[in-house]
């Protein structure tokens, strides 16, 4: 199996998954989201292409699949026992910055606070959650 040809197919697989959760992101956006230029994003799509190890690694994080899977592997990572909801969520928190998972965290706990008020409240610090 040529691995070039795979993560071909599987990195357009990933940008057709994106366009389907928002109709309007461009592949200027999906490209920052994946920590890499348009250009690059470009050339993968295009099969010119490829990350770096250091890519692969970030993009399997990104998307929530396996590094296997990015390579041509066809089994389901563990992710595919969350929701939809639940995988974008986490796609999102991991594509965002510290600052910013330090907010959601805190809005998550809010939310969780008014849904289950009789619950012991879980703190949120600055370096995690405790």
């Amino acid at each position: 199996m040529n691995w070039k040809n795979t993560f071909h197919k599987r990195i357009n697989e990933l940008w057709e998954k994106a366009k389907d959760r928002d109709y309007k992101i461009t592949q200027a956006e999906y490209a920052k989201r994946l920590g890499v230029t348009k250009n690059s994003l470009l050339g993968w799509l295009r099969g010119t292409g490829q990350p770096d190890a250091n890519g692969f690694v970030r993009i399997a994080t990104i998307e929530c699949v396996s590094l296997e899977w990015l390579l041509g592997d066809n089994r389901q990572t563990d992710c595919s026992t969350l929701e939809q909801t639940e995988r974008n969520l986490l796609m999102y928190y991991r594509g965002i910055t510290n600052l910013h998972k330090e907010d959601m965290l805190v809005m998550a706990q809010h939310f969780y606070m008014q849904d289950n008020p009789a619950s012991k409240k879980v703190s949120v610090e600055k370096k995690g959650i405790s």
